[in-house]
């Protein structure tokens, strides 16, 4: 996302911690602020998005996308996540897709996707084909 300036990748991390707390205090009622500034959080969030495996294919799957300017339909975001995955880890496994998902699926399941604006626009970009310029809508829709 080269496109994206130094404060705009802030706020999207920003968004994306809430978002981790916000999930937390909902399905673990209870649990600690002081948690999220714990290597499992701040500094995980950190790592994960200037480095490692998730970054790297996140960012070659979006330039993809990027470059070929065409509609992108389901099918194709999982093709394209699978050549990325084959290309450039050497048989390690991407997580962050099913990590993705499967957050996805629990936010669907209790009707709160509307509530984690980031999550459920990182699904609709990386397997429902929306274009990934509409990142940012991870921002502008977030209550947190």
């Amino acid at each position: 996302l080269d496109h994206l300036g130094g404060n705009t990748k802030a706020a999207l991390m920003r968004v994306g911690l809430l978002e981790m707390v916000e999930f937390c205090k909902y399905f673990f009622p209870g649990v600690s602020d002081h948690t999220f500034l714990q290597s499992c959080g701040l500094a995980d969030l950190i790592t994960t998005c200037y480095g490692g495996r998730n970054r790297k294919c996140a960012e070659a799957f979006a330039r993809k996308r990027i470059a070929d300017k065409k509609k992108w339909h389901e099918e194709e975001c999982e093709s394209l996540w699978k050549k990325v995955e084959n290309e450039l880890l050497n048989g390690q496994k991407l997580q962050g897709t099913l990590t993705c998902k499967e957050l996805y699926m629990v936010l669907a399941s209790k009707n709160l996707l509307d509530s984690f604006p980031l999550t459920k626009v990182i699904f609709s970009i990386a397997f429902q084909g929306v274009p990934v310029e509409r990142i940012v809508d991870g921002i502008v829709y977030s209550k947190l």
